[in-house]
């Protein structure tokens, strides 16, 4: 065994920044240019409703519809709904009334009037209809002359004045100060007239300090200032949307704040000293926690062996193995991180090595840390990524562990991939990644930062990594370091989700006290950790 030098322990649990083919940065700038303009209670519908989403998707940046309705589909997995997404120009009279609620994103600023029989099924419903971002001008404006519609101002008690691409920094829900990205500051402003039809839910302060209504409720009528789903940021103001899904959906769940960690990258050739050391950090916390391990550590170009390829397994008697089993005994639950958290014959994109590499993706870097993701990795499919899990299951179980989740290097593989996952484990602990088609056919991608549990669209349970991690660090330029009282805040934001989860990871090489900062923080804002298995919702 030999210790591991920090400089080797990168820091990904999550691809927040990306650039070129598949990147999230790239994607939610893009989405900047569609919003800038060129010149009483909703019912209660079933345990189990039926959604329609209804998006946007012409023009150059029409794509972008499909990519925010689909971050939607997998936020209402949290509510077990049945989805169906339908681009606008193909919506048929009666669509809305075969549903127990209706989403419109308005993504694509449009100037053109409303389709007549999509304002005709909004105008007669009387089941949830919810309107983000741009485009109700459209709906709530005669357009021939560009003043608002009294009969729409007469029935929700709001009117529309304008879109301002204005700095609107802040939303306040909740007495909670949440966050508008640097790139997505502008919303479509409203003014109430009737507080008694429309009521006021959340606000949205622009650079004076003036507030401006964000989220607006008329009855079953729902209207949301910007699009919240652009979003992948902590304290970001997609958490009082992801709040009130609730409300709109008449579904409400329980007030509870859980939390959960992980001890990250855990491998077979980790300092066993540093592990124990960090194991009476956790023993004194005396709260749940899991394991990220990694079943087979592989150094296949001798990178951190004087150039001697290394490979060391988890096997059943090996001091790695009883540390481990120590830590089971403290709280610990085991997450199979991979199988080797890396690809042999790849700098992918870095050393090759176990830890700093992905498994389940190609993914190149430039000089400046910024990541482009290629594709699949040569001769991925369902059989190929099946064998590869069931291999490092296998070597844990020979070892004594019995893994209870699955956690994906770095959070990014195919979409088969993580099709096979769902079918290997009851959840996982990553984020979800998404990829489309952008407007020249070039593969995007982003990721779900959701605040609570969710089935996603390729049949995996997730539970949420919320309020990221420990990194003293910071990643070049693009990331900045993070430390205790930074989660801490994060987590203070986050308790405006009725149900939403505290979850975040911690590198075990690191200073055990700034772990123990987090769970005392956390405890102190109401949390409660608890041990993680398939059947929490």
């Amino acid at each position: 065994m030999k210790t591991i030098q920090t400089n080797k322990q990168t820091r990904f649990g999550s691809i927040s920044l990306l650039i070129q083919c598949g990147c999230v940065i790239g994607l939610v700038t893009a989405s900047m240019l569609v919003f800038f303009p060129a010149t009483g209670q909703s019912q209660t519908v079933p345990v189990v409703p039926s959604v329609l989403v209804v998006y946007d998707n012409d023009g150059q940046y029409g794509w972008l519809g499909k990519v925010y309705s689909v971050k939607l589909q997998n936020l209402l997995g949290h509510f077990e709904a049945k989805v169906t997404l339908k681009p606008l120009a193909t919506y048929v009279t009666g669509d809305i009334a075969k549903y127990d609620a209706t989403f419109y994103l308005g993504s694509v600023w449009n100037e053109t009037p409303l389709p007549a029989i999509f304002q005709a099924d909004i105008d007669s419903t009387t089941k949830t209809f919810v309107w983000m971002g741009v485009n109700l001008w459209r709906y709530a404006w005669d357009l021939s002359t560009y003043a608002p519609k009294q009969a729409f101002t007469d029935k929700y008690g709001f009117r529309l004045l304008s879109y301002s691409g204005e700095t609107h920094p802040k939303v306040i829900y909740k007495d909670t100060e949440l966050l508008k990205e640097p790139f997505d500051l502008g919303l479509s402003r409203v003014e109430v007239v009737d507080e008694v039809k429309a009521k006021v839910l959340a606000t949205c302060l622009d650079n004076t300090g003036k507030a401006w209504p964000y989220i607006v409720q008329s009855s079953n009528f729902w209207f949301v200032g910007d699009m919240p789903m652009v979003s992948t940021t902590f304290e970001n103001r997609s958490l009082a949307f992801q709040d009130l899904l609730h409300d709109m959906l008449g579904i409400q769940h329980a007030e509870q704040h859980r939390a959960y960690f992980r001890i990250e990258d855990v491998g077979p050739e980790a300092d066993v000293p540093t592990l124990a050391n960090l194991r009476q950090a956790l023993k004194a916390a005396a709260v749940p926690f899991t394991i990220s391990m990694i079943p087979r550590y592989r150094d296949w170009s001798g990178i951190y062996n004087n150039g001697i390829a290394e490979t060391v397994k988890v096997t059943a008697n090996s001091t790695f193995t009883k540390e481990m089993k120590l830590w089971v005994q403290t709280g610990g639950q085991v997450l199979q991180h991979g199988t080797t958290h890396q690809i042999d014959g790849l700098m992918n994109p870095y050393t090759g090595v176990s830890g700093d590499d992905y498994e389940f993706y190609r993914v190149t870097a430039d000089a400046e840390g910024r990541l482009t993701l290629v594709g699949p990795l040569t001769g991925d499919s369902t059989t190929w990524a099946r064998n590869r899990v069931i291999n490092g299951q296998n070597i844990l179980k020979n070892a004594g562990f019995n893994p209870v989740g699955w956690l994906t290097p770095h959070y990014l593989a195919s979409s088969t991939d993580y099709k096979v996952f769902a079918s290997l484990y009851p959840f996982a602990c990553d984020r979800a990644i998404f990829f489309f088609p952008d407007g020249k056919g070039i593969t995007q991608a982003t990721e779900l930062n959701s605040p609570y549990i969710y089935r996603d669209t390729y049949g995996l349970k997730r539970i949420p990594e919320s309020i990221g991690y420990i990194d003293p660090v910071g990643w070049y330029e693009l990331q900045p370091p993070s430390l205790s009282a930074d989660l801490i805040r994060r987590a203070k934001a986050l308790k405006v989700v009725r149900d939403g989860w505290a979850g975040f990871y911690f590198h075990w090489y690191l200073d055990p006290s700034e772990l123990g900062k987090t769970i005392t923080g956390l405890k102190g804002l109401g949390y409660q950790f608890v041990p993680l298995n398939g059947t929490l919702k």
